[in-house]
């Protein structure tokens, strides 16, 4: 959860302060990255949590992790490297609704995880 966190602390600071072509490219790195470990750690974590409703929000951060990391990040990694990617290509509208959906399952992902974290302090 903590390198969660940190990318969506991290991801606006590219953007403020890099290129948007540079800082699209080194977000997407960082949620690559930091869900595929999230990915491994969440079936750690899904097994260590006791009691059924602890272990049921467990189930679904992971759950939500993996359609991220399997469905969603390949798809859009896929058309960010068509070639003429941007704001007038034809595959923009797709990549905008993909990019809409993924940051509500970040945010579900992320406080799915804090009640994790709050229930094992």
């Amino acid at each position: 959860m903590g390198s969660l966190w940190t990318i969506a602390a991290v991801v606006p600071l590219l953007f403020w302060r890099l290129p948007r072509p540079v800082a699209g490219a080194l977000a997407g790195d960082l949620f690559v990255g930091g869900q595929g470990l999230g990915l491994i750690f969440g079936a750690i974590v899904v097994r260590a949590v006791s009691g059924p409703p602890w272990r049921r929000v467990a189930q679904a951060a992971w759950a939500v992790d993996a359609v991220f990391v399997l469905a969603i990040l390949p798809v859009m990694a896929y058309l960010r490297a068509a070639p003429q990617f941007g704001p007038h290509s034809p595959t923009w509208g797709l990549f905008m609704a993909l990019h809409a959906v993924s940051t509500v399952l970040y945010l579900v992902e992320g406080v799915l995880g804090l009640v994790i974290v709050a229930r094992a302090l």
